[in-house]
């Protein structure tokens, strides 16, 4: 079944593919600036609701419920003005200008949507990445990922059934080892135990001195990207909450109970978290038509567009797109999707006016990683080129680090109603227990 205008006066249709941190803006900032009248946005998602990303390792800790932050695509979309399709991409002709959605089937396997195929004039591709297994044997069937809500509730699950097995006396410790000591990594390892002190406080479920955390990585250090003061921060706040450091190590293989590394130590652990690198979808090789780079990510120019195909734009963690600052790829970041989405929607429209383009040029704002409670680690470019870079730690980072969450949200809702969830979320957290019980 195609989907395609239905007007007598065809409009110039943009499809942006991927609700993510990026395709969502872009869709929120044409939708504010197109003439309905000669423009129509459709936005495409695998999922019904959009979560920030940056949040998962909470939703897998228990310590935000996955659909108290979601934004629904369909309500957003009526807000906004523009159409939403439920499906996965499933196959790109940029010749016709066409993409293929996958058959969309419900829990009991019937099918819900059958296959579509999309016309579009403009297409933005935000497909987001995976976490990279690096082929190492066992580690997709054995390990947990954090990629998607549904993932992170999975591993939820596990931790809570396993809380629960302590509690009745069926199990006498929980052992969690993490894979992946950057932002992620640290992140879960440090909610990780904030929610067992929670679990304890509001659920009479007591398993804080039972629960075993291990972090691993091959890198010296915890968050080897920041500043060596802010990794010798987190690295003892770490190991104060009872974090065991396994750094230069690295995974041979992964069996059910079990890590092995290359030393030859094995680490019995009961749940298994694979947060080291990234690499792009597999449907971006499968369409085959696009250029990608080593790590299977679509490369672009410095205006965002794809090589080799017209109308076709990525951005965000799909996309491999040069710094104007002479950067052959950015990283996989929400504050370099962010910049993106906000760049190629003013770019898309100084196109159809004819106005001059100039190059994505990405500027770094610095760094922020939660430790839990009210503890993060932070750290921001100086005000000039050749000074050295600022950090900190504590309660001030903790509030930027909020604070993100906050313009998330007002980038999509805007001000008035992102300050409004904003309170009516505090409202929620004083009446109810601050962990996912169930």
């Amino acid at each position: 079944m195609a989907i395609s205008n239905s007007d007598h006066k065809p409009r110039r249709r943009t499809v942006i593919v991927g609700g993510g941190a990026g395709g969502l803006e872009v869709a929120v900032r044409l939708a504010r600036r197109f003439d309905k009248t000669e423009d129509e946005l459709v936005l495409v998602d695998g999922a019904a609701a959009h979560l920030w990303k940056p949040r998962l390792h909470e939703v897998a800790a228990g310590l935000l419920p996955a659909g108290e932050d979601e934004v629904s695509y369909l309500g957003l979309a009526q807000a906004r003005g523009f159409h939403f399709h439920l499906g996965l991409l499933s196959r790109l002709d940029p010749e016709a200008r066409v993409i293929g959605l996958g058959a969309v089937r419900n829990s009991d396997g019937g099918v819900l949507l059958g296959e579509r195929e999309i016309n579009y004039d403009d297409l933005v591709l935000a497909l987001g990445s995976k976490v990279n297994d690096f082929g190492i044997e066992g580690v997709a069937e054995h390990c947990h990922m954090l990629d998607s809500v549904a993932q992170a509730e999975a591993f939820n699950r596990a931790f809570l059934n396993a809380a629960l097995q302590i509690a009745e006396g069926e199990r006498k410790t929980l052992s969690v080892c993490i894979v992946g000591a950057g932002a992620t990594g640290v992140e879960l390892s440090a909610e990780l135990w904030e929610a067992a002190h929670n679990l304890h406080l509001y659920g009479g479920l007591s398993i804080g001195d039972r629960l075993k955390l291990t972090l691993v990585d091959l890198a010296p250090r915890v968050l080897p990207g920041t500043d060596e003061r802010i990794s010798k921060y987190a690295a003892t706040r770490l190991t104060k909450l009872g974090v065991r450091l396994k750094l230069g190590a690295a995974v041979s293989r992964v069996e059910a109970g079990a890590i092995h590394l290359k030393d030859g130590e094995v680490i019995a652990c009961d749940l298994r978290v694979w947060a080291s690198g990234i690499v792009g979808q597999p449907v971006v090789n499968a369409l085959g038509v696009l250029q990608l780079d080593r790590s299977k990510r679509i490369v672009t120019d410095q205006y965002g567009a794809c090589a080799g195909v017209e109308h076709i734009y990525a951005i965000g963690d799909c996309a491999a797109m040069p710094d104007g600052r002479g950067a052959l790829a950015l990283p996989a970041s929400a504050q370099v999707a962010h910049q993106q989405a906000g760049y190629l929607a003013n770019t898309l429209l100084r196109r159809r006016a004819g106005k001059t383009l100039r190059p994505f040029v990405f500027r770094p704002r610095g760094t922020l990683v939660s430790l839990g409670g009210a503890q993060a680690v932070g750290e921001f470019p100086g005000l000039r080129s050749h000074q050295r870079r600022v950090s900190t730690h504590g309660r001030l980072p903790k509030l930027l680090y909020v604070s993100l969450q906050f313009m998330h949200r007002v980038s999509i809702y805007g001000w008035l109603r992102a300050t409004a969830i904003g309170v009516a979320e505090r409202l929620r957290h004083i009446a109810v227990p601050p962990i996912k019980l169930h």
